[in-house]
């Protein structure tokens, strides 16, 4: 069923869309934690319970499975976003029992019937639904009328959206702007700080350590992470069929794939899978390559490549469901068997104080740099208002700086170092400005605009309706995410007093 939902992508945007994970990120909600009883918060002054929270919560696994290709991601920090978004579509849809907003049945049924990955040959196909709900929705505890009411909560909450956003508009002379600072060539000069410059000024001494871990020591990021084995089996189109006209080699891919599949479905049939893989590759001739251990975190480095996407599709196997559906490979499709798994265990305490004590050190360092960035601004800016120019600046300060002649804030070089971030904060920038002290990985910058040209692309209406269409989809991003976190200042709202686990019972 996940090759299904890979090559219907569209249906992933949809349900993002209606949700709207993004503006649900940027408030401070804590952990929940040590809940079993009572409301967990509030909500305009009712009580929210927990089993209306795992609801929610449940409605948020569904949603991040889709995104993430058929599995919750197990990165740090995913459970807390789950528990974010779940606590969000509860204050929207509190929003819109406020506004009498409705859904009707038959648009919920047209809704999910124009879901892509449920047609077939142009048309709603009943039996693709059936698969869906038997298969990924049944693989997660969720029944085909909690699905329904999935896709209710999400019209409801796509219109609450719809009619806070409706007055946001973007006047000609912003898109005028952001199409001459995006096009436009700039001179620029950037000047670096790195976080480990300020790393040998840093000491840190047992008791901060210790104290560190008290706090921390406990963190499950700081164990040793689960790892695993797997083997794979390689269906791959011969030398010759590799040389076929274009049309002819698809052909004989979806012939290589049925085959694949054939032999992963017969697998899945089988009482103990493992040992059928092993029996089913030889009889059928084909060479089993094994991996050993290997976690999330570091995926295999295979002479091929995709390592990564051998991990991510390994973490999402189980003892139970040990056999994955056919992936991609460079020379075909792959059939993959879990063989072996190693929990996640603790490091040693010795091992947990050293890592925690670099942490503290990186952190302090970072903290130095940016106390440092925030006094080394203010300077240049009082030096810059007082007429002397930016060059000298940076020799008398003695500054690392990297001088950009002809830099495009839509085109930054993949080659250039940090050209994503001097993107963002040089289309803001006027000639003769200075920018904000902005952090990069590894440290921070600070962009000086010295000129810039006029745009060089030729005009295009097409371009300008883009450039529209994002600065009021990003206006409606900032105004959704201030709105969410006003409401649950407002009086009645009480946010939960934290958000970590909310137990592994399904409600």
């Amino acid at each position: 069923m996940l090759k299904l939902f890979r090559s219907h992508s569209g249906f992933v945007v949809l349900i993002l869309g209606m949700i709207g994970l993004s503006f649900l990120l940027f408030y401070n909600v804590p952990a929940l934690s040590r809940l079993r009883s009572g409301p967990v918060g509030k909500i305009a002054g009712e009580g929210v319970s927990l089993e209306s929270f795992r609801f929610s919560r449940q409605a948020a696994e569904f949603e991040m499975a889709l995104f993430s290709g058929g599995r919750v991601p197990r990165q740090g920090g995913a459970d807390r976003l789950l528990n974010e978004i779940a606590w969000g579509r509860l204050v929207f849809l509190a929003e819109a029992k406020r506004l009498h907003c409705v859904v009707p049945d038959d648009l919920v049924v047209r809704a999910i019937q124009a879901l892509p990955f449920l047609q077939k040959d142009g048309k709603y196909s009943e039996e693709i639904y059936n698969q869906f709900v038997n298969e990924f929705l049944g693989a997660r505890g969720i029944k085909g009328e909690r699905f329904v009411e999935i896709v209710r909560e999400s019209l409801l909450i796509d219109q609450v959206k719809l009619s806070l956003v409706s007055p946001i508009q973007v006047g000609p002379g912003e898109v005028e702007r952001v199409y001459r600072s995006d096009f436009g060539p700039a001179k620029l000069t950037v000047v670096r700080l790195a976080a480990e410059q300020f790393l040998p000024s840093i000491s840190v001494n047992p008791e901060q350590v210790e104290t560190e871990f008290r706090r921390h020591g406990a963190d499950p990021s700081l164990r040793i992470p689960e790892q695993r084995k797997i083997a794979f089996v390689e269906f791959a189109l011969p030398p010759e069929q590799q040389k076929l006209p274009e049309k002819e080699k698809k052909e004989a891919e979806e012939k290589l794939l049925q085959r694949a599949e054939d032999f992963a479905v017969a697998l899945s049939r089988e009482e103990g899978k493992k040992e059928a893989f092993f029996k089913k590759a030889q009889e059928q001739g084909l060479p089993v390559r094994e991996i050993g251990l290997f976690s999330e975190e570091n995926p295999p480095n295979l002479p091929e490549g995709g390592g990564r996407g051998l991990a991510d599709a390994a973490f999402a196997l189980s003892e139970e469901n040990p056999i994955g559906e056919p992936q991609r490979s460079a020379s075909g499709f792959r059939v993959m068997v879990l063989t072996a798994v190693e929990p996640s265990r603790p490091r040693p305490p010795a091992e947990v104080r050293e890592i925690l004590r670099q942490k503290l050190a990186e952190r302090l360092a970072l903290e130095k740099l940016f106390q440092e960035g925030k006094a080394l601004t203010a300077s240049l800016r009082k030096d810059l208002a007082a007429g002397k120019p930016f060059g000298d600046l940076v020799r008398e300060k003695k500054l690392a700086a990297e001088t950009l002649t002809h830099f495009v804030p839509a085109e930054p070089s993949k080659e250039l170092r940090d050209g994503a971030e001097i993107a963002l904060v040089s289309h803001l920038l006027d000639p003769g400005d200075l920018s904000p002290f902005t952090p990069v990985p590894g440290g921070a910058i600070l962009v000086y605009l010295e000129a810039r040209d006029g745009p060089a692309v030729p005009e295009s209406k097409e371009l300008r309706r883009q450039i529209e269409e994002g600065l009021r989809e990003s206006r409606q991003q900032e105004f959704l995410e201030e709105w969410l976190t006003e409401e649950n200042r407002k009086p009645g709202y009480q946010l939960p007093k934290g958000l970590a686990s909310m137990g592994q019972e399904e409600p």
